[in-house]
């Protein structure tokens, strides 16, 4: 059953530490998770004290390799996330943010870190945050999707538009999510939980879209081959491996929670 995330903003008390007041990072310097996740800890607003006329403003942007702004997204599919704070003529801006499953956990991948953007975990929890102080206060990453039938995804983030006067007071600080549903299979051929053997005379090429087990085996029930993979890897199967002739191929994904999971078997030869 797909997994549903509902977005809500954890507010938390003031007793906190800030965002810029680590200028290089509260998850690096403080190994704190303050973006306002479920779990996270308390907010910045202490130490960028609430009602500043900085105004600080988050948006949070995920790209597809075509540069289209998306409201779902592709199990395994690669994206461009851009985290954006704003304010009223601020000297610097800071951000950390993180993606999560409906259950907590970390949902995809984030590599790829642009200008002033670091990688950090806390707790498990995969984190993304400033690096240094930003003059523009827009900071990117990439992002990998997750798995197929992992559900909606939540993005949260915490941003500081701050007047860097190395003070208390006078920053704006600021807590915004998005959500992003799973697409579905309507018309989408990407969703085939794994591509069509590429068969040549030096063996077998797979690429499962998601976890689970390839067998494979020839046409007297002989098993040749098995072992467990992963979504996106690529499994090159040596033709000194195989039988001449017709193999059998199994793929039985991990995970079988939706009837599309159903295992899946392919016929190919195997040239002499």
């Amino acid at each position: 059953m797909k997994h549903t995330l509902v977005i809500a903003i954890f507010c938390a008390t003031i007793f906190s530490i800030g965002l810029i007041s680590s200028s290089s990072g509260v998850a690096e310097v403080q190994n704190q998770d303050r973006t306002g996740a479920p779990g996270s800890a308390q907010d910045c607003t202490l130490c960028h004290e609430t009602g500043s006329t900085l105004n600080a403003s988050n948006s949070i942007y995920v790209f597809n390799t075509n540069g289209d702004e998306v409201e779902a997204y592709i199990p395994g599919e690669t994206y461009d996330v851009n985290f954006i704070v704003s304010g009223d003529n601020a000297a610097g801006y800071g951000f950390q943010a993180t993606s999560i499953l409906a259950d907590g956990s970390n949902a995809g991948e984030f590599s790829n870190p642009g200008d002033a953007v670091q990688l950090e975990v806390v707790e498990d929890r995969h984190i993304v945050e400033h690096s240094t102080t930003s003059t523009t206060g827009i900071f990117t990453a990439t992002w990998t999707a997750p798995e197929l039938g992992s559900g909606d995804v939540g993005f949260f983030m915490a941003g500081i538009a701050a007047n860097l006067q190395d003070g208390n007071f006078g920053d704006s600080h600021d807590e915004t999510a998005l959500s992003l549903s799973e697409g579905n299979n309507d018309g989408i051929e990407e969703y085939a939980i794994m591509a069509q053997p590429i068969v040549t005379s030096y063996g077998v090429t797979l690429n499962p879209k998601t976890d689970g087990t390839i067998s494979i085996y020839d046409i007297s029930g002989r098993q040749s081959f098995t072992r467990e993979v992963y979504s996106n890897e690529t499994i090159n199967v040596e033709s000194s491996q195989l039988s001449r002739g017709i193999q059998i191929i199994n793929f039985t994904p991990r995970n079988q929670r939706r009837s599309k999971f159903a295992p899946q078997t392919w016929r190919v030869v195997i040239p002499s």
